[in-house]
């Protein structure tokens, strides 16, 4: 009798360990979706950018895209 109960109780404690384990990764996921969400929006609205420049060391006064690139690429 004893064996049976062991067993029953092991089981219980496995499944809610899997559930648990789905819910973390569940939630996991929606934050990384979440994550890149934001990282869109705010690369479409230049935001990116911005920050991009002003945390920059150094950068060309020139209202050019080309020397913006040449920039970045010597840098």
């Amino acid at each position: 009798m004893r064996h049976v109960f062991y067993l029953t109780q092991d089981k219980r404690t496995k499944s809610g360990q899997s559930t648990l384990e789905y819910a973390l990764v569940l939630l996991a996921f929606l934050a990384t979706v979440a994550t890149l969400g934001l990282l869109w929006h705010a690369g479409k609205d230049g935001g990116l950018l911005r920050l991009a420049l002003k945390a920059a060391s150094h950068l060309f006064d020139a209202e050019s895209g080309d020397l913006h690139l040449q920039d970045i690429l010597l840098f």
